[in-house]
């Protein structure tokens, strides 16, 4: 990686296609990768998902077409696209789920409180009883929230860097290069 904070990937492909679709792996004919192209310069940004990318694409001669560059860009821009469309809809289902937990939780927490409150009187129960009761309520309530908190405020997260990396990659800096 250089100092201006672009990532260097060098692909080869023994097909175009390989970019979007994952060739069989075959690491006796010196391919060991069974993902596409796009997920292993992904695989590659993910740790350095702040900086730019420049990508070369190394192609079998057989491959060279006057617009595959251009075909390639457009198709690259489409399939990115769609990922962040459908990120996009992930983080809209993320909320509405996280939103909804969360007022489910909150009326269990209620609920919980209430028989906490009921149950935590001695003159109902041996103190023993009563303690434990109490106890049981306020914590079967406070853990009903873990889950709706956690999506609420952490699982949003990793979307939206993936999205941040989609849309490092539709912009990549593409070059091709003929293997003979």
């Amino acid at each position: 990686m250089s100092r201006d904070r672009t990532l260097d990937i060098r692909l080869e492909l023994a097909d175009p296609r390989e970019l979007f679709a994952a060739p069989a792996a075959d690491p006796l004919a010196g391919r060991p990768h069974a993902d596409s192209g796009v997920d292993r310069i992904l695989n590659r940004l993910r740790p350095k998902s702040g900086c730019n990318v420049r990508a070369t694409i190394v192609l079998p001669e057989s491959a060279r077409a006057p617009d595959l560059e251009a075909r390639t860009r457009a198709a690259l821009a489409r399939y990115f696209d769609a990922r962040i469309a459908h990120n996009r809809n992930d983080n809209r289902s993320l909320w509405h789920e996280g939103r909804a937990t969360l007022t489910r939780g909150l009326l269990f927490l209620a609920i919980c409180m209430l028989g906490s409150h009921i149950v935590g009187e001695p003159k109902y129960l041996h103190p023993v009883l009563a303690r434990f009761l109490d106890e049981g309520f306020v914590i079967a309530g406070w853990v009903a929230l873990w889950w709706p908190l956690d999506v609420l405020l952490y699982q949003h997260w990793p979307l939206a860097r993936e999205r941040r990396m989609y849309e490092i990659l539709k912009s990549m800096e593409l070059k091709f290069e003929f293997a003979g």
